[in-house]
């Protein structure tokens, strides 16, 4: 239960922040309900959210993960493929 409580903290944080906002990799998994070892496959790939470097910490812009969730519309089937 900790766990979804968490989530929905951090869920809740990301929709008060403004668009300038910056959000840690915890966050951002929250929001795309994967794991950190996707988003860090998804780096690595070029695939995922633009992010920013700040010596070793990645962190994500409000405006850039809505920006790639708009272009990664959710599918009722996979027939539209």
């Amino acid at each position: 239960m900790k766990t979804q409580a968490s989530r929905i903290n951090l869920l809740q944080e990301y929709e008060l922040a403004p668009d300038w906002a910056l959000f840690s990799q915890e966050t951002l998994a929250a929001i795309r309900d994967c794991s950190l070892a996707t988003l860090e496959r998804d780096r690595w790939a070029g695939t995922g959210v633009p992010f920013v470097k700040m010596g070793r910490l990645v962190r994500y812009r409000k405006s850039d993960i809505r920006a790639w969730l708009e272009q990664h519309e959710s599918m009722s089937s996979t027939s539209k493929i």
